[in-house]
């Protein structure tokens, strides 16, 4: 097997990898999301694995976006934006207060 293949990384080195801090790195690792093993007070990731893991997970979601993607528009449809709704009507005063609020001529 390649040595490369087999490179060992801490958390560390595994947060630029996965784009988050090595705080979270831990986390995942905890919680089993991404494949590490615990020795001692070190957790240790194999940089392949780790690759391998975005790799599936990448695959995974967008297999998941496909399924839930809208049927495409028939040809020549041209998307817009929806127009917004009806402004609400807004109730009438009382002929009195109407005729007290309205500028006298």
């Amino acid at each position: 097997m390649d040595s490369a293949a087999l490179e060992t990384i801490g958390p560390e080195d595994a947060a630029p990898i996965l784009r988050c801090t090595a705080e979270q790195v831990e986390l995942l690792a905890r919680t089993g999301e991404i494949p590490g093993v615990k020795f001692g007070r070190s957790w240790v990731f194999v940089r392949a694995d780790l690759i391998d893991w975005i790799r599936e997970r990448g695959r995974e979601e967008a297999q998941e976006r496909r399924e839930r993607k809208q049927p495409a528009p028939a040809p020549g449809y041209r998307l817009t934006r929806q127009r917004r709704s009806a402004p609400p009507v807004l109730p009438q005063p009382a002929p009195a207060i109407a005729a007290a609020l309205s500028p006298r001529l």
